[in-house]
């Protein structure tokens, strides 16, 4: 049975936000990766360049299929997606996007450094979260939000009408492209 919500996009478009207001107002539980990976070991060494675990794509893969087991729903904020999901259990993948300018300035008042907050601004540019999700689940379990200029009320509301009528397969919505380059944007931040 496809239980997991998958909230997905790059680093600082409101994922744990809109995960956790689906979660407080409904039956779906929240599961976030990157607690469960340190809480429960479900990683094989600590990179120190990187300053981050390095998942067991396995075991946390087991141990995501045991929880979606056992709950009526998961919702799950992440910004990498891969072999850890369990195959068949994801619902819809919800892909938060947000104008990468009003990104990057998100990131740098986090306390990023400009070279890593710049990395994710390109990544948003590049639609990488998006596309990872549409290779993945397939384009019929993609749906697209921009958060840019929205309130985190307004993005739990579209993501309720998304989930209660089913609607699916909304993509193509942001073509930050269309608007940036990414090298004449990199300077001018």
């Amino acid at each position: 049975m496809a239980n997991i919500i998958l909230v997905t996009g790059t680093p600082g478009v409101g994922k744990t936000t809109l995960a956790k207001n689906l979660s407080r107002n409904s039956e779906i539980k929240l599961i976030e990766p990157n607690r469960l990976v340190r809480k429960e070991k479900l990683y094989t060494r600590f990179d120190r360049t990187r300053k981050t675990y390095v998942v067991d794509e396995g075991k946390l893969r087991r141990r995501l299929e045991e929880l979606s087991r056992s709950s009526e729903g998961i919702v799950l904020p992440t910004h990498l997606l891969g072999r850890f999901l369990p195959e068949g259990r994801v619902k819809l993948a919800l892909v938060l996007r947000l104008d990468p300018v009003v990104l990057y300035k998100r990131l740098r008042v986090r306390g990023w450094t400009k070279r890593k907050a710049w990395e994710n601004t390109e990544a948003e540019i590049l639609d990488v979260c998006l596309q990872e999700s549409r290779l993945l689940l397939g384009p019929r379990k993609v749906y697209e939000i921009d958060t840019t200029r929205k309130s985190a009320l307004a993005v739990y509301r579209e993501a309720l009408r998304v989930l209660s009528r089913g609607r699916t397969g909304r993509s193509g919505v942001v073509n930050w492209l269309a608007r940036y380059v990414p090298l004449e944007l990199e300077r001018t931040l």
